[in-house]
Parts: structure tokens; C-alpha cells; sequence
């Protein structure tokens, strides 16, 4: 739909955009990783990963350009590290709140303070969106902001965001399409899910679908997706719906 943002990507790399991946765990990394690879890949200039400091021991250093901050006892972040985790984010572009976070209370609070007080372009995917799905307003509410959500992740936020009507497996694509216009104009974020073999992204009123074209890409879908998203988005910040749509 969108050819121009393909010939519009940055070409020189310093000019390409900043992107801080947040996520990992002592008990799983490789969510944060992948995505720093792909991300270079795709041409965003810089990426740093910030990751719990029990993790260091884990990483090489040739592996990620990461930076560490206060991890709880059981390895994940650590409310302890929310400020200067705060204060790192405001270098970045974007925010890409790429999973394996685990589900330690601090780390939940840690991330909702984050989403609360930056003020820049945030991606969220993977289990950082079941860490918020008790306060599901943060996300919905928030401008500037990607959810690359399962469909059941999808069903589960607007179940506690009291949404009156329910999302159910059971729909055609027409249904859903019709469903995600109407609530894509009463919440301010974008969402990007996938139903039926079918990519949907939903921006304001407006929703795109794409055909994926293998069973292999659905079984990884969220993560790969995201990247794509943080990077465009980061690339096309006036051009949201463009930039989710090419992702």
C-alpha cells in the first residue's frame, strides 16, 4: 500500500533513529536478543538493550550492545532501577518492549511506570503485554503506542478494560474488521494481531490485513512483527497507520 516508506528509509545510518529493546531475564533472553539482530538488520542506527544485571553473566559482550540495571533476587528487573532506567529511555526513539520478562511483581510495576512517563513512540509484544494486563487503560489510553498482540492477549486486555463487546475466536474477518474500527476510534493506540491467517492492523478507525504466507511465520509472528513496527514507526513517526501497514 505504501511503496514510499520502502524508498524513504534512511539510507544513511546515523540518521536512522534510536531504539532501546527492553525485556530479558536470568531465565530467558532470547526475546531482547533477536530482537536487537533483527532490528540492525532492518537499518535502525543505533539499538542498545537493557536488560536485568543478572543477566550479565550470560551475555557476551560482542553479542548485544547492552546496558544492565537492578534485578530482583529471582533475576528480573527490579523496581530499584526505575528511575535510572527512566532516565537512560529519554536518549531513545523508541521504546520496544520486546518480552521474556518474566512475572515478578517489580518488573510489572517498573514497566508501568515507564509507559506512564515516556513520552516518546512504545511497542509492546510478548509477555510485557501479560505483565499489563491488569491495567490495560496504560496502554489503551496512551498515544504513540503499538500493542502486537495474540488474539487471546487482545480478548484478555479488553475483558479487564470493560469493554461491552466481546472478542470471540469464533469471527469472520469481516466481523473482526467491523469490531477493531469501532474500538480502534475509542482507544488511543494502535493494534497489530493476527486471526485466521491474517495480519490486522487497526489505527484509528482504519484497518489494514495481510495474508501471512507460511505456518512458520505464524508461530513466531509477535516478536518479528514488532521489530519491524518499532523500526518504521520510528523511521515514519507522523505516519503511523503507513508505517504499521508496511511493518
Amino acid at each position: 500500500l505504501f511503496p514510499e516508506l520502502e524508498w524513504n528509509k534512511p539510507e544513511r545510518r546515523d540518521q536512522a533513529g534510536r531504539l532501546l529493546v527492553i525485556g530479558g531475564s536470568s531465565h530467558a533472553l532470547s526475546a531482547p536478543a533477536n530482537a536487537y539482530q533483527q532490528s540492525k538488520k532492518l537499518g535502525i542506527d543505533d539499538v542498545k538493550v537493557a536488560l536485568p544485571d543478572s543477566t550479565k553473566r550470560l551475555i557476551e559482550k560482542s553479542a548485544v550492545d547492552a546496558v544492565f540495571f537492578p534485578s530482583t533476587p529471582s533475576g528480573e528487573f527490579s523496581r530499584d532501577g526505575e528511575q535510572e532506567l527512566l532516565d537512560y529511555a529519554s536518549w531513545a526513539d523508541t521504546l520496544l518492549f520486546a518480552g521474556d520478562v518474566g512475572r515478578n511483581s517489580q518488573t510489572t510495576i517498573l514497566l508501568e511506570s515507564i509507559v506512564r512517563s515516556f513520552s516518546g513512540q512504545i511497542v509492546c509484544t510478548k509477555d510485557a503485554v501479560d505483565s499489563l494486563l491488569l491495567q490495560p487503560d496504560i496502554l489503551f489510553e496512551r498515544e504513540s503506542t503499538t500493542i502486537v498482540v495474540s488474539f487471546g492477549q487482545l480478548q484478555k486486555l479488553l475483558k479487564n478494560y470493560s469493554y461491552l463487546y466481546p472478542l470471540n475466536f469464533s469471527m469472520e474477518l469481516a466481523q473482526l474488521v467491523e469490531y477493531l474500527h469501532v474500538l480502534s476510534k475509542k482507544i488511543k493506540c494502535s493494534v497489530v494481531t493476527l486471526h485466521n491467517n491474517q495480519y490486522i492492523v487497526a489505527h484509528n478507525g482504519t484497518i489494514v490485513t495481510t495474508k501471512i504466507t507460511s505456518d512458520t511465520e505464524s508461530k513466531v509472528w509477535r516478536l518479528s512483527t514488532a521489530v519491524a513496527v518499532s523500526c518504521y514507526q520510528t523511521w515514519n513517526p507522523t505516519k503511523p497507520l503507513e508505517a504499521l501497514a508496511q511493518a
